[in-house]
């Protein structure tokens, strides 16, 4: 079965945030993602987790720089130092939320070999964390999904690949299905980025659950984040969310056994 999470940066929000994580497990998910999940106390969001019973499935990094200066973005031209900076602090949420992708932030300008030295440093620096990228079609030097092969190409880690957020595909003039074909073992994650239950990916409408089942029946093995901004309540738009598998009835002890 797929992996569905959360993200609670998007979902949920006419609920509390401490209400958001029970929520999500009610209403089937077996995950939560956040974008930024640095705010508070990393412990207390791990906490929240265990008691809702659910797995971190992604965030983002670098993490925001508290002290006014700009974040260190990984293709930021002479800002390697902070790259790897912000990259080890990220690193210390990582190891407690244990995510199951964190996506790399390009920044809005740089080059393409400062980028390529911090991923490179990046995959030897976490090699049990899968780090992913997404391209952006505006404020980000990554731009499209052929310079951000070429990126992954170049990189050539097993722990590196693509973030495949719907919304970007359709502005970028793609479609989520042709991308994960496009992009094989290479997919490491999935954002649904656009409103499931108004049919955007598709100018025809966009069939979710076929989606679902193209990428598992392909192999992925990865999360999908539901990242999108609801029309009305989170709960009244899930009506796309496939029926959550029934658990094998256990089998009873036999007398005396």
């Amino acid at each position: 079965m797929i992996k569905l999470a959360a993200d609670l940066t998007t979902l949920f929000q006419e609920l509390p945030f401490a209400a958001r994580f029970s929520a999500a497990q009610a209403a089937g998910f077996a995950g939560v993602s956040l974008a930024s999940p640095y705010d508070g106390p990393v412990q207390e969001l791990r906490d929240r987790l265990v008691m809702s019973g659910l797995l971190f499935a992604a965030m983002q990094a670098p993490p925001p720089n508290y002290t006014g200066a700009a974040p260190g973005f990984a293709a930021t031209t002479g800002g390697e130092d902070r790259f790897q900076r912000d990259f080890k602090r990220m690193l210390r949420y990582a190891e407690v939320l244990k995510p199951g992708a964190i996506e790399i932030l390009a920044g809005p300008e740089g080059d393409t070999e400062t980028l390529l030295r911090n991923l490179r440093w990046a995959v030897a620096e976490a090699p049990k964390r899968i780090l992913t990228l997404a391209p952006r079609p505006e404020g980000s030097f990554l731009k499209s999904y052929d310079q951000l092969a070429e990126v992954l190409e170049a990189v050539g880690a097993d722990n590196l690949g693509l973030c495949l957020d719907t919304a970007t595909a359709v502005a970028l003039g793609a479609t989520p299905e042709d991308l994960a074909e496009r992009f094989g073992a290479d997919l490491r994650h999935v954002s649904l980025a656009s409103a499931p239950d108004r049919a955007e990916p598709g100018s025809d409408g966009w069939d979710v659950a076929g989606f679902l089942t193209r990428i598992e029946a392909a192999g992925y093995k990865g999360w999908v984040s539901a990242d999108y901004t609801p029309k009305l309540t989170t709960a009244a738009g899930l009506g796309w969310m496939p029926p959550a598998p029934v658990a094998p009835p256990k089998k009873r002890k036999k007398p005396g056994g």
